[in-house]
């Protein structure tokens, strides 16, 4: 159909013209920041480049073999360190059972697990009220969280024989 009464041409609203200059200059940024950025990296391989050739004349076959043996060694002295600093200082439960031992107490067998921190005694006494003592002397020290009497049992000679399973507080050791 014709029209008879002609119409305006169309023109963009004033946000769109602000948009499409912001893109453009996004557009433009981002091609700038990439040939400045690639121009940096090529400077950085340069550099790199030229310090490893430095490097190469001052190296001599001397001192490359040299390096890997002191590498080589380093490697064996942190595999040791590592080795010493896991390590349990267990000798001082026996300064614990000394403290925490009835004088009527003896104790005949020892067994100590020190990655899970227990250890278990067995040991003699000559009545109940005794090893009951003895019992609370161990539950009294500080660096024992739990104490259990795992058997108790009584020999012809009318004495007390027993066993305690002991955990240990984590920093016992």
């Amino acid at each position: 159909m014709v029209e008879i009464i002609p119409k305006e041409a169309f023109k963009p609203s004033r946000g769109l013209n602000i948009l499409l200059y912001f893109a453009i200059f996004l557009l433009f940024l981002s091609a700038g920041a990439y040939f400045a950025l690639n121009n940096f990296l090529q400077k950085a391989e340069n550099n790199v480049a030229s310090l490893e050739s430095e490097i190469s004349q001052i190296m001599t076959p001397e001192k490359v073999a040299l390096e890997q043996e002191v590498l080589s060694s380093k490697s064996e002295i942190d595999r040791f360190a590592n080795l010493i600093n896991q390590h349990l200082q267990t000798s001082a439960i026996f300064e614990i059972i000394q403290r925490s031992t009835h004088p009527r107490v003896w104790f005949t067998k020892f067994d100590l697990d020190s990655r899970q921190k227990t250890f278990s005694l067995t040991g003699e006494t000559e009545n109940f009220e005794t090893l009951g003592q003895q019992i609370l002397i161990i539950q009294n020290e500080e660096a024992i969280s739990t104490v259990n009497l795992d058997t108790v049992s009584s020999t012809k000679d009318g004495k007390v024989e027993f066993v305690l399973s002991l955990s240990l507080k984590p920093d016992a050791f």
